[in-house]
């Protein structure tokens, strides 16, 4: 059963027809019951209680915003619950129960779609929550967004981290229901509340994180590359998902011209993902399989971006990606797709390059790419990175909470 239906049956469920989707229909009326805003409250003297709700909390982007704000919120006036489908990253497990931060595992979202939306309905009704925070990539999450409505939540927020996505189907299905439902709009950047916004007004909601954390040392940078033993290398590497977007394809194919051209060059890839069988498969076929390192997830990313000597991100589409911001703040110099926003570029150490041109292409700019000094470019740019600082962030996202309350 394919998604499409999945999410008719869910709002069947709840009295809503497939045949009350048109924009015009009686059912949108229903909405004009409900005050769009929400009444005025004290929320200055009580806690406020947030469902952030997401597909799953493995270790993706999308995750690593919920677990850099919630890490750095104010929990005693704010209560943070995260519902989320499978999996859950034993990593960000750990985290929450130190911080105190309620995490819910459903049914996974894209193996068993309407047992996760009657999980989330079930675990919705249990508590009283004045925030219902919905992250994703498209008007799917009109169904969660729904649920909240029937839960008679008054704020409901849906986040957008990304600039395009897989279904455009059921994108477009959703969409006039989407727009009904929810009532302020977050993006991660422009261009990602664009997508999923049009001309309606949106909030840019910074992808921030420890900045300082991924700040250069060279000191760190020759202990990972003698662990590695790529201490007279020239590393490319890349941190991301192994899946169709991250385009890991372009990516083995680009370094083969790479290291037809130099001796020393060896591909570094940090993740883990639906596609990482394929890809160690097609590794394995690889002219230059010996010069290639599958290290799988990293608990400290910041430590294998100063291994690297380039930054290759060839993906097919983005958000805003938290990983290009870090590979910057160490100086680190990046070649990327030219798909991706422009927001992004925060100094002098990016080039990006059309997925349309050659891979002889793209491997010439790399190997053009001279060293610098590193640690120069977060004094340089310095004021353009504190954008980005989760402590300024995170009390910006508490500010628009209880704005949003009234």
């Amino acid at each position: 059963m394919n998604d499409n239906y999945k999410d008719m049956r869910l709002l069947a469920a709840n009295g809503i027809s497939e045949s009350k989707l048109d924009v015009t229909s009686s059912y949108y009326d229903r909405f004009d019951e409900f005050e769009r805003k929400p009444n005025r409250r004290d929320t200055e003297q009580r806690t406020i209680s947030v469902a952030m709700i997401a597909n799953n909390l493995e270790v993706n982007g999308i995750s690593a915003v919920i677990m850099n704000y919630c890490s750095h919120l104010n929990l005693t006036k704010f209560k943070i619950t995260i519902l989320v489908g499978a999996t859950v990253a034993e990593t960000h497990r750990k985290k929450c129960e130190e911080l105190g931060v309620e995490v819910v595992e459903l049914p996974a979202r894209k193996i068993d779609t309407l047992a996760f939306y009657w999980a989330v309905n079930r675990e919705l009704k249990k508590k009283r929550y004045d925030i219902a925070h919905a992250h994703g990539s498209n008007a799917s999450i009109a169904v969660e967004l729904s649920l909240a409505w029937l839960n008679g939540i008054k704020v409901r927020i849906a986040h957008s981290h990304n600039t395009t996505c897989t279904n455009m189907k059921a994108h477009k299905l959703l969409l006039p229901l989407f727009n009904r439902l929810y009532t302020h709009g977050f993006a991660c950047g422009e261009m990602a509340g664009q997508w999923l916004f049009g001309e309606k007004e949106f909030y840019v909601m910074p992808n921030g994180f420890d900045n300082e954390k991924f700040r250069f040392s060279s000191n760190v940078r020759d202990e990972v590359r003698q662990e590695l033993g790529v201490e007279d290398n020239f590393v490319l590497g890349h941190i991301g998902r192994f899946n169709d977007q991250k385009n890991h394809h372009y990516l083995l194919k680009v370094f083969e011209c790479v290291a037809k051209k130099r001796e020393d060059a060896v591909l570094l890839l940090i993740g883990a993902g639906p596609d990482f069988e394929e890809i160690n498969g097609i590794i394995a076929q690889h002219p230059y399989k010996e010069r290639i390192i599958v290290y799988g997830e990293s608990p400290n990313p910041e430590r294998m971006y100063m291994a690297m000597d380039v930054f290759v991100f060839p993906s097919k589409f983005e958000g805003l990606p938290v990983t290009l911001l870090e590979a910057q703040i160490g100086g680190l110099p990046c070649v990327i797709s030219d798909v991706i926003t422009h927001e992004v570029i925060l100094g002098d150490r990016v080039k990006t390059l059309s997925l349309n041109k050659s891979v002889t292409q793209w491997a010439d700019e790399i190997v053009s790419i001279k060293l610098q000094d590193r640690d120069q470019f977060y004094i340089d740019y310095r004021s353009r990175i504190e954008n980005y600082d989760i402590t300024d962030c995170a009390r910006k996202l508490e500010m628009k909470y209880i704005s949003l309350l009234g």
